[in-house]
């Protein structure tokens, strides 16, 4: 009891508790006893709950925004107790940090509404931050005691291929940033147009004495510990230098950014802190748009469409059921055919060439012919049905003459025979107009029912034999033919055109191919190849004829050949891939296929050499860029930096462009001569307005917007 009691170093008042008097007895001493083993149990809960509050537990989590659920990036994580920095949130919206269980967080960012949260013993815990309406590079800073000292000097965002640079200096007073002091600096990308934030490796800036203290705090086991461990830099004579009683601490770093085209800012984030709070936290913007001359660069690359034919899809003959008919014409009273009869030698020619079709083509079967034979209605009924049948079996002698016997065998023949009745020539009258002639037939027919009765009405007729002889009977002796036949064969553009209409799933790639390279409204057609790629995505060919439609309107799709390109895939699929990834401003995936385009093919060159200036191999798209003309040449000299020759070849450009002006705006800007650069981009704006978007995200010249501006 003794060493229990000396062991935890009780009060007075708990020792009192626990000392037991030299002899006990019956019931006091069992109460005695009750009340040590109360105590004692009181003790250990305290003792428990005592280490507990003070555990330092391992946490993580994630912020995002409650309005969008998207991560925020850029959030510092704080103790509140202590204003001591824990953590920046990663580009996922991530952060890892070691704290009391029982203590609390702090989550705060420019933009949004800060957060404090308990911890209560979680390891894990989800933040959702309300976003303010003021964007970040509208945002004022406030006066702080160091705005005025602490300096981030301003830079540039320049640009090679999709890489991003950002070199800066910080200046902190000497009498400011003691040897109890970290200091941490985080660039963060803005990119305006997407609305897209993405963190900067930071810079973690280590008094000798903080970093000595940090490290024993953490064991000697900082990397696993401390979030910021693998940016610190400690502070030596090789980290800094002294200038006018500041430290000057550099910051050289890069980072990988897609559509380089956009508008961007990079803003800062910086705390300096001592062991036990943040001393001091600003932000600010060191940089407005981006250094990239080459966004001037002018070329004009057209889509290509795949021109070899084996790559086309094969055509798959479908089963179908066709028809064809011949008319074959009589004399009067006669039944014997006679080929000079109107069209009949015509006739006879078409039916033998379906004939020879159908017994050459493997994929054809005859299935049935019918044969109707009509007689005119002029004379008695039976006469004419007698004459009808003669008719008609002269024809199918005839016709069955070019059908080969085995066909003739398996093919099922049917005949009719009959007398046109005499509203058929009515019907022929009101065709042609004739409403007296045809009313007054129509009042014969009604006035008798038998056909006999009518003919014999009929000659009576004055227009009998001038009109109805002559010209209409003639019409109805005849007899016709039905070919049926079934066939596999290539469906006709009308046909497939027919089953789009109806329901475009049951095309298959042949017909949708077929079908929107017929089509000459381009809307249609990218209507019907946007169908095609809905029913088989991995339909190459429309996906390419579609970026060619999109390539020609200005509007091409980074996306849509990216299942398709590569080593094996055709040239015209890599060309306009690389085309649209130029375009999108996602130069280091183009570069990376420029490797599969033909080195034999001017187009190909041209594209490798485009690759190769916006991905910064200068040396490499050099001779092929020169070759383009001046103005290209003046602009890859100006990625190259190599101002002076620049310029004396800006000089040489055509006046009457406003791109001259705006070029010549970079050079004077770059050789430090503002007067005349602004007068220059003052000319290229007037000439043509739409150049201020680009000058607004030109940080080599969006400076002198300010001027014009004051000017207004």
């Amino acid at each position: 009891m003794n060493d229990f009691s000396s062991h935890i170093k009780l009060s007075s008042p708990h020792t009192k508790l626990l000392s037991l008097p030299a002899r006990n007895s019956g019931n006091a001493a069992r109460t005695t006893v009750c009340n040590l083993r109360r105590s004692l149990a009181f003790l250990l809960l305290l003792v428990c709950t005592l280490s507990a509050s003070a555990q330092v537990i391992r946490i993580t989590g994630r912020v995002l925004s409650r309005e969008k659920g998207e991560p925020l990036i850029g959030v510092t994580v704080v103790d509140p107790s202590t204003d001591r920095l824990l953590a920046t949130t990663d580009a996922d919206g991530r952060f890892a940090l070691n704290a009391r269980a029982n203590g609390s967080l702090r989550f705060s960012m420019v933009g949004t509404e800060p957060v404090t949260e308990k911890i209560k013993n979680r390891k894990y815990i989800e933040i959702r931050m309300d976003e303010k309406s003021t964007l970040l590079d509208e945002a004022t800073v406030t006066a702080k005691s160091l705005k005025k000292e602490v300096i981030i000097e301003q830079t540039d965002i320049e640009i090679k291929g999709n890489t991003f640079y950002v070199r800066t200096r910080v200046q902190i007073p000497k009498s400011k940033f003691g040897h109890d002091t970290r200091l941490v600096v985080q660039p963060i990308i803005n990119n305006h147009t997407r609305k897209e934030l993405q963190l900067m490796p930071p810079l973690v800036y280590d008094a000798k004495e903080y970093h000595r203290t940090q490290n024993r705090m953490y064991d000697y086991d900082m990397e696993s510990q401390d979030p910021l461990a693998k940016y610190v830099l400690v502070q030596s004579d090789s980290t800094q230098t002294i200038e006018n009683g500041k430290y000057i601490i550099p910051y050289n770093d890069s980072i990988y950014t897609e559509h380089v085209n956009d508008d961007f800012t990079c803003d800062i984030q910086w705390v300096i802190e001592d062991y036990t709070k943040l001393c001091f936290i600003d932000s600010c913007t060191i940089a407005r748009g981006t250094i990239n001359p080459l966004r001037l660069l002018d070329y004009s690359l057209e889509g290509k469409d795949i021109t070899d034919e084996s790559l086309f899809p094969k055509a798959q003959p479908q089963l179908r059921e066709d028809r064809d008919d011949i008319k074959l014409h009589f004399r009067i009273g006669k039944s014997k055919l006679d080929l000079n009869e109107g069209n009949n030698q015509a006739e006879i020619s078409k039916l033998s060439a379906k004939m020879k079709n159908i017994a050459t083509d493997p994929n054809s079967e005859l299935r049935a012919f019918t044969i109707l034979g009509t007689a005119s209605p002029d004379g008695r009924y039976a006469s004419n049905l007698k004459l009808a049948n003669a008719r008609m079996e002269s024809a199918l002698g005839e016709i069955l003459r070019y059908v080969r016997p085995s066909d003739r065998a398996r093919m099922e023949v049917t005949s009719t025979a009959r007398v046109a009745e005499w509203s058929e020539v009515v019907a022929l009258l009101r065709r042609d107009s004739l409403v007296e002639e045809a009313e007054a037939m129509e009042a014969i027919i009604r006035q008798h029912g038998n056909i006999d009765a009518q003919s014999s009405a009929m000659k009576k007729l004055p227009f009998y034999t001038s009109l109805l002889l002559e010209k209409y009977l003639p019409e109805l002796r005849k007899v016709e033919y039905v070919l049926n036949y079934s066939v596999f064969r290539k469906l006709t553009v009308d046909e497939i055109r027919e089953l789009y209409r109806s329901d475009y799933r049951q095309l298959s790639q042949d017909e949708y191919f077929r079908l929107y390279r017929e089509e000459t409204d381009e809307q249609k057609r990218e209507e019907i190849i946007l169908h095609a790629l809905e029913v088989s995505p991995r339909f190459m060919l429309a996906a390419n004829d579609l970026q060619v439609i999109k390539m020609n309107r200005k509007q091409p799709d980074s996306n849509l050949l990216a299942p398709f390109v590569g080593k094996n895939a055709p040239q015209e699929v890599n060309m306009n891939h690389i085309i649209a990834l130029l375009d999108d401003g996602m130069y280091s995936d183009a570069d990376t296929l420029t490797a599969y385009l033909a080195s034999d093919s001017e187009d190909a060159l041209l594209v490798k050499a485009i690759s190769n200036a916006l991905n910064g191999h200068y040396e490499e798209a050099y001779p092929f860029i020169e070759k383009t003309g001046p103005f290209n040449t003046t602009v890859l000299l100006l990625a190259m930096k190599r101002n002076d020759e620049a310029w004396q070849l800006a000089q040489t450009l055509d006046d009457a462009v406003a791109e001259t002006h705006y070029v010549r705006a970079i050079c004077l800007n770059r050789l430090e001569k503002p007067i005349e650069a602004y007068a220059e981009l003052k000319r290229a704006l007037t000439m043509k307005p739409e150049l201020e978007q680009t000058a607004r995200i030109d940080g080599d010249v969006n400076g002198l917007l300010n001027e014009k501006q004051e000017e207004k």
